[in-house]
Order: structure tokens, then sequence, then C-alpha cells
């Protein structure tokens, strides 16, 4: 199963895209996929929830790879629009829950849907929370979901990151669903990204710590250095 082949040999990166030289999609899709990376990140905003705007299903579409598409909706009631993303090819699925007004109905949803790279495979379900919203929030939700995301930095926290309260966070999610898949996003660079992989995360994102402009493949060898010997 997906969700037990992700849960093995953790932490995994999952590496953001949209942090990469778009004049150059293609090899540095190559690049991730030669170094043996399993995910794909895509982070969708609308303007709304968070100050930026990003893609769209389209682009989720348009991109072929062997890795798995590791889709984070940080938009306005994503519950309207998650189907697009699943007919896009999306195999993990996290919301905002702070954003969605019928978590319950959505995630439902979503657990009828047939994955379009592989029916036999479905999709992963996840919630996503911003550093001051309560883990709590999740416990009504937790026997429909897979995965969820905790973000270390936030639309309102400027510069400022939640990393120092993430061990807490950890530990409050596994005492709702031991079995779940951690996300960890937000603030990874190569200088925390151990720290961060030592609080046995399953999933780490990162994206512009790699996609630096400079190094990518330098700075992936050691992340996932890094995260391996944490």
């Amino acid at each position: 199963m997906l969700l037990d082949e992700l849960r093995e040999s953790g932490p995994r990166l999952s590496v953001g895209i949209l942090t990469s030289d778009m004049m150059q999609l293609g090899s540095e899709i190559a690049l991730l996929e030669e170094a043996g990376i399993k995910l794909l990140h895509f982070d969708v905003m609308d303007g709304g929830l968070w100050p930026k705007i990003t893609v769209g299903p389209s682009f989720v579409q348009g991109l072929k790879t062997s890795m798995l598409k590791d889709v984070h909706l940080l938009i306005d009631k994503p519950e309207n629009h998650i189907e697009s993303f699943v007919k896009a090819g999306a195999d993990m699925i996290n919301f905002a829950v702070e954003s969605c007004s019928g978590i319950g109905g959505a995630l439902e949803k979503m657990g009828r849907m047939k994955n379009a790279n592989d029916p036999d495979r479905g999709i992963l379900r996840g919630l996503s929370l911003n550093p001051a919203t309560p883990v709590d929030t999740i416990a009504p939700f937790v026997a429909e979901i897979d995965s969820v995301l905790l973000l270390a930095v936030g639309p309102d926290t400027g510069g400022q990151n939640f990393l120092a309260n993430l061990p807490e966070r950890i530990a409050k999610v596994k005492t709702l669903k031991e079995d779940i898949l951690i996300n960890i996003d937000g603030a990874v660079k190569k200088d925390t990204i151990a720290d961060i992989a030592a609080m046995t995360p399953d999933i780490i994102v990162t994206g512009s710590a790699v996609f630096d402009g400079r190094d990518a493949r330098g700075n992936l060898n050691v992340m996932m250095e890094a995260s391996k010997h944490a």
C-alpha cells in the first residue's frame, strides 16, 4: 500500500517543484528522479489564505514524472477544488483546515475518488495546520485521514518559525492516531533538516533549500544525507 510505502524508511523528502527553474523544468525533475526522490510537492495558493498565487490543476497534470504528486491546498474553500486536483493526478492531498467549511464532507468525497495515475493505489487524504492552529482541530476527522501536515511557518508569522513547537505537536498528533503520516513543512534548510529529521516525521517538505539557483544536486545530496543520519 502507498501509505505503508511512505511510512517505511522515513523520513522521506518531498521537494517543492515551484522553487525550481521553470525554464529548466524537465532537467530539474530528472535530477530529483535520479536522486531517488519519491515525492514531488506542489504548494497551491490562490492569494487568499496566503499572499501568493501559484499554480492550478493544469500545471499538476502537465508535469510527467514517476514521482508521487504531493499537493498542498493553501486556498480558500479547498473542498470546491479537490476533485480537479485528483483528476490532475494528485496522489496525496493535504488541505488547510483553516479555510475549509466542510472538512468531513470533503474527506468523505475524496475517499470515494479514484487515483488518476493508478486506480488501485488510492489517494492519501490529509489536513494541514498552521502553527497557531490547535492539533485537536483534526480530532473529529482522524478516522478519515492518512496524513497531517504541520507547518512551521504560517501566512502571518513573517520570518518567524515555530520549529521548537513541533516535537510537542507531533506527539499530540500521535496520541490522536499513531499510524498517521506526519509531514513537516516550513523553515526546512540545510542547517535545520537534521534537527527536523530527529523529530521522526515521515515526510519533510523542502524547496528553496534545494533549488537555490546555485547547486541543486549538491544541496539535495546534503539534505538527503542529513535526514538519513539524524
